[in-house]
């Protein structure tokens, strides 16, 4: 037996599509927060510690 997944279920989910999808559904929050904390005032200090600690739970 070759475990849960094989290699054909493996095979299609491992595709360039997939790795674009899963790229920018992470990064992107990811970026819009650098810009907004690095680049604005809007967030307080707390707050922007706060955000930088639930991405870094949620990562």
């Amino acid at each position: 037996m070759a475990g849960i997944v094989d290699a054909t279920t493996r095979d299609r989910f491992l595709t360039v599509r997939w790795n674009n999808a899963l790229v920018a559904g992470l990064g992107l929050p990811a970026l819009a927060y650098a810009a907004v904390a690095l680049f604005t005032s809007a967030l307080s200090d707390r707050s922007a510690f706060l955000w930088l600690a639930i991405i870094g739970v949620v990562y």
